[in-house]
């Protein structure tokens, strides 16, 4: 790790830099004074990184009370295994912290009789939080929707068309295409755990859309094709994923210069993670991993009890070489692209689509 580019973890609208000695610093926590006079020394340099916070702390008549607004599905990687990570903390902060009951809403509050205690004990809790986030799905998706009738129809006809004539081909069957309703392209992903960090998203996708439209798009409409097939791999032999190529009309790169905007601002906002230097614009139309959830769904419902089901195998890819140069140069139509959605994953609407949590118009 470049210790002069350490990684960035934003936190409540604050910037923290992961360094490489953090994790050696904890193994030999037992090497630390346990007393609590000594307890000051111990989280100073906690206390430097969330200065920002304290004048939140509270005077009490015992100490001190700090609230942490925290989505309430991340309460068990703060409490940990039997409350053991909460305990931990208490234990070397020396406070008490107080976590909502499961299925219940609220702030976690931290109380104790030292002010750095209890700042020390915040940042510990949302250190935690944001890299327990890595650990659960993407909720939300920014994208150009393709809701298109005649995009449908080419998607069936795309379908009918690879089972008939590539139906030989190793893993191709029914279940990988993506259904017609749901094309889009995807700008980022994003965890949104609570209705305030959606209304965030929405907030800065509102605030921000109209300065980058003006400044990449130029007020003027973008007009796609989707013509011909690529995989995301070097070895078309072994496909998870084959998606159409997306080509803007003009020969522009006003599109992609969008996408990489919008990210950027996400990324800053510390709602998104970078994946890549440079978004890849593409509409996905076959996806192993669909042939995956049809399997999952079918075991769950076999499993009972609530045991977990078998769905976590290894995906099976798909041969995509005859599929690729038969359909170079297949047409799956022209669509003005006159929107940016913030989209819910897993949830759709009476038409089949995605559910938008937020739109905004382009030119």
């Amino acid at each position: 790790m470049d210790v002069m580019k350490p990684t960035l973890i934003y936190i409540g609208g604050r910037c923290y830099r992961k360094m490489p000695f953090e994790q050696k610093i904890e193994h030999h926590s037992d090497r630390v004074p346990k007393q609590h006079a000594s307890l000051s020394e111990r989280v100073d340099w906690e206390d430097d990184e969330a200065c920002d916070v304290s004048e939140s702390v509270e005077r009490t008549e015992q100490g001190y009370r700090l609230s942490v607004e925290i989505p309430s599905s991340l309460f068990k990687f703060i409490l940990g295994r039997r409350a053991e990570t909460k305990k931990k903390i208490e234990k070397e902060t020396n406070t008490q912290i107080m976590v909502p009951r499961q299925g219940e809403e609220g702030d976690i509050v931290i109380t104790g009789p030292n002010r750095s205690g209890v700042v020390g004990a915040r940042s510990r809790i949302e250190v935690i939080a944001e890299s327990s986030r890595q650990k659960i799905p993407f909720t939300h998706f920014l994208c150009f929707p393709l809701y298109n009738s005649d995009l449908e129809r080419k998607m069936d006809e795309f379908k009918v068309k690879v089972l008939k004539d590539c139906f030989e081909c190793r893993g191709i069957d029914a279940n990988i295409f993506q259904l017609p309703t749901k094309i889009h392209l995807t700008v980022g992903m994003l965890t949104l755990l609570s209705i305030k960090e959606v209304k965030n998203a929405t907030d800065i996708l509102t605030q921000c859309y109209q300065d980058l439209v003006n400044k990449w798009l130029h007020n003027k409409p973008v007009v796609v094709e989707l013509k011909g097939v690529e995989c995301m791999n070097d070895d078309p032999s072994e496909v998870n994923v084959l998606y159409a190529k997306v080509l803007v009309k003009d020969n522009s790169n006003r599109l992609q210069l969008l996408a990489n905007a919008l990210v950027d601002t996400f990324v800053s906002a510390g709602l998104m993670k970078r994946e890549y230097d440079c978004v890849k614009l593409h509409a996905t139309v076959m996806n192993s991993k669909l042939r995956d959830d049809a399997y999952g769904a079918e075991t769950s419902t076999k499993s009972g009890r609530g045991e977990a089901a078998p769905r976590f195998k290894k995906r099976i890819s798909f041969d995509a070489r005859k599929v690729i140069r038969s359909f170079e140069d297949f047409s799956f139509g022209e669509y003005h692209l006159d929107t940016i959605h913030l989209s819910t994953r897993g949830v759709f609407d009476s038409q089949g689509h995605y559910d938008c949590a937020t739109s905004v118009p382009l030119p």
